[in-house]
């Protein structure tokens, strides 16, 4: 948060307000899917925002600051039009696409922020990254302390909650410690950033986050090339005469060092090749849901199926169970095709087209070691790209937020063109002001009625976590009573309707017979919305069978069988059903792979079982 700059203690200040905002972003307080699912703390950051905004106006005003276009301008409007035709297509995901809609309106209102802050303030770029380096100690130390608490080596998660997140983190985290080694001039300086830098690798590795090794592959290969470029040597006969002006010692030491990064990538690459050979590692993984992307796309090549829709269309070509159901396609291209069709790609296109002439320019711009300097803040952009073709850990907005501040370092703002007239750039400025007081309206509210929701979770949780606290009955009556208020209030959020109908399942479970209706009711209002729910299917299908009208009970299973061939549960259900046999327990192979893994899985993971228990207990989680 810039203040006075001839002043060296709030010189000071300003850097340590901009350290705490980067460890606060992207700890589980701030914007990791913790801090975002649990609204507990959504205050303290809207506060944290406002008052952001608040000091920005006030140094707008106090330095006249002048407002400068940005590259991406021109696209805006296109990437608008995508998301809006989209929207219009899918009638039935707009409550989906809302949700989406506010977050890009986050990331659109963070990038005019963070460009007009840089553009009219470049010398806060260096406390920036001086923060983003606090901020990845933060992450590494976790990681650290995670791996000696848990006693296990690989795949730590750190503060991220994932570790597929962590890689992107430690993808963009790395160049900028490796500029700090270039930039020192002391060597014991030197010394410690080269063990930042040994620590932050050491730790992408360990995730074993195959996207994000090639992403540090491909930004190490960057920066390789545009350094080479800028001292001239990536010409042959040019490199070896600078090769031959070279002291021994420092051919041999080059040499070294050529070999055993070569011998790291040969490891590297038998890593990643042994580990299709693991079945939780397995390229299907990666490729059904590919493939479901691709169809979601041919079903709808003009605007897609939706804004944040991809999950919501996931089961109608995958078996889910015991398929994992995915909010993303786990490639960006890929995801923004599923979702908004030939519309988004051109928007995409046109995005990394625009990009690609910006680093072109600037690169030109610059000269010198301003030029290599420069190199640092290009090379993170292009590994988290490349990263975004494996995975999209962009869905947490803490890595969405850094993806963004690292485009705006290489863009490098103070290079764009002002607008000719103040007044236009008050009117910009104040465009941007509205946006955000918007968004934090709507946002306080929906964390309103999110940390209503959670009290209702907790409350039906309690019977089973805490069973002095009263009969489970009573607590899920009273978690229904405070649901339908929620529904009432906002009746198209689908998560409402499917916790509900669970309730009503389990009081059903208990025998009370009048709760068999209620589930009906609400599990059919849940599948209007969420047609493609396997699970839910089969659940409505047992409260079927138990009212004793049997023929819809059928129609219910074959929808859920259709929906997830590949689950044997439902096979049996369905021929148990069809030829009205004894409904005794089943007992099938149990696996983490057969299990019920849900889009809500987080938001039902406080009720005391999985399926609801008419359908098997093999099945429950333990």
């Amino acid at each position: 948060m810039p203040i006075l700059k001839s002043k060296p203690l709030c010189r000071l200040s300003e850097r340590l307000v901009i350290t705490l905002v980067c460890l606060y972003l992207l700890s589980p307080f701030g914007a990791t899917f913790n801090a975002v699912v649990i609204p507990d703390t959504h205050a303290v950051t809207y506060g944290l925002i406002l008052a952001a905004l608040f000091a920005w106006l006030v140094l707008r005003l106090r330095h006249r600051w002048r407002w400068h276009r940005t590259v991406l301008d021109p696209i805006m409007p296109l990437w608008l039009l995508a998301i809006g035709a989209s929207m219009l297509a899918n009638p039935e995901a707009t409550r989906r696409s809302l949700i989406a809609l506010w977050f890009v309106a986050i990331y659109i209102g963070t990038w005019y922020f963070l460009y007009d802050w840089i553009a009219n303030r470049p010398s806060c770029k260096e406390l920036i990254v001086d923060g983003l380096l606090g901020a990845g100690l933060m992450v590494i130390i976790f990681s650290a302390v995670q791996i000696l608490h848990t006693g296990r080596l690989l795949q730590p998660v750190s503060v991220m909650g994932n570790s597929n997140a962590l890689g992107t983190v430690l993808v963009v985290v790395v160049p900028f410690a490796l500029r700090k080694v270039w930039r020192a001039r002391a060597g014991a300086h030197r010394v410690v950033w080269c063990i930042y830098s040994g620590g932050a690798i050491a730790n992408l590795i360990l995730t074993l986050s195959r996207g994000a090794w090639i992403g540090l592959f491909v930004t190490c290969a960057v920066l390789l090339l545009l350094s080479l470029a800028h001292s001239g040597l990536l010409s042959p006969a040019r490199f070896l005469a600078w090769w031959d002006n070279r002291k021994r010692r420092t051919r041999r030491l080059a040499l070294a060092s050529a070999v055993t990064v070569i011998l790291c990538l040969l490891c590297a690459a038998a890593l990643i090749v042994h580990s299709f050979r693991l079945k939780e590692r397995r390229a299907a993984l990666r490729t059904e849901i590919w493939r479901s992307a691709l169809i979601q796309f041919a079903d709808a090549p003009f605007t897609g199926q939706g804004l944040f829709a991809f999950g919501r269309n996931n089961g109608r070509y995958l078996s889910i169970p015991p398929a994992q159901s995915y909010a993303h396609a786990h490639n960006l291209p890929l995801n923004v095709a599923a979702e908004m069709g030939i519309l988004g790609l051109l928007a995409l296109g046109a995005t990394v087209v625009l990009t690609v002439q910006r680093l072109h320019r600037v690169w030109h711009v610059k000269t010198g070691e301003d030029r290599m300097d420069w190199i640092f803040f290009v090379a993170p952009v292009v590994g988290f790209a490349v990263h975004h073709l494996f995975d999209v850990t962009a869905m947490m907005p803490a890595v969405a937020l850094l993806g963004i501040l690292s485009l705006v370092l290489a863009f490098d703002p103070s290079h764009d063109q002002r607008f000719s007239s103040a007044r236009s750039g008050r009117l910009c400025a104040l465009g941007l002001t509205l946006l955000w007081i918007c968004l934090l309206v709507l946002g306080f509210r929906n964390s309103q009625s999110k940390s209503r929701y959670i009290e209702i979770l907790r409350l039906s949780a309690a019977s089973s976590e805490y069973p002095n606290l009263g009969k489970p009955a009573l607590q899920y009556r009273g978690a229904l009573d405070s649901l339908e208020e929620l529904i009432a209030s906002d009746p198209t959020m689908p998560v409402y309707h499917l916790q509900s109908a669970i309730l009503w399942g389990l009081l059903a479970a208990g025998g009370e017979g009048e709760a068999i209706g209620e589930g009906i009711k609400a599990f059919e209002r849940f599948l209007d919305l969420e047609p493609y729910h396997a699970i839910s299917w089969a659940n409505l299908a047992v409260l079927q069978w138990q009212s004793d009208d049997r023929s819809a009970a059928i129609r219910s299973m074959e929808q859920a069988r259709r929906l997830a061939p590949k689950l044997p549960l439902f096979a049996v259900k369905l021929y148990q059903y069809r030829n009205d046999d004894r409904l005794a327990p089943i007992s099938l192979p149990h696996s983490r792979y057969n299990q019920d893994f849900t889009r809500y899985q987080f938001l039902a993971e406080l009720l005391p079982v999985t399926f609801l228990p008419q359908i098997t207990w093999s099945f429950q989680r333990p």
